[in-house]
């Protein structure tokens, strides 16, 4: 059980250090043509050989379970997630308070899956999570993406003219 908690503090650590990014994010432009809002889907392919793994048993209930919350999770945040063009005439993410909020609770919420599902063995369990995880970051970053360019579009028009 002592492997627990550094396990738990690492990822307390982790989830913290993504939520102070993303708020430091709404203060700093967002540069370049929108790549740096896609790379953080490159950095999940290491956690596709969870999926490679033959001793998870997972069950299409505990499948399905996972996709559903992971695009329910997706919603509120491709909702909360928004660029705008401030004065300086720079692209920024828009300041969110209920994005912070819902981010906060995700966090909480794999947390507290991690840690009171004990009915699933842990290598079954860290991949649903990983699903889950896959399930509301793909669309939400895709989603932010297509924002981005929107707005870089009309910054371009706007500018231009």
């Amino acid at each position: 059980m002592q492997t627990a908690i550094p396990a738990t503090s690492m990822f307390l650590i982790i989830g913290l250090f993504i939520l102070v990014r993303r708020i430091r994010s709404m203060y700093k432009p967002t540069k370049g043509r929108g790549v740096r809002i896609i790379l953080p889907l490159l950095f999940l392919t290491p956690g596709f050989s969870f999926f490679l793994n033959v001793s998870g048993h997972v069950t299409y209930l505990q499948l399905s379970i996972a996709i559903f919350l992971g695009v329910g999770f997706s919603i509120p945040l491709i909702l909360w997630s928004d660029y705008e063009i401030r004065n300086d005439g720079l692209i920024y993410a828009k300041k969110s308070p209920a994005f912070i909020i819902t981010f906060a609770i995700m966090i909480a919420l794999r947390y507290y899956f991690r840690q009171h599902i004990s009915t699933i063995e842990p290598g079954t369990l860290s991949m649903l999570i990983f699903l889950l995880v896959i399930c509301y970051l793909i669309p939400w970053r895709i989603a932010c993406y297509i924002k981005y360019k929107k707005v870089l579009k009309l910054k371009n028009t706007t500018f231009s003219n």
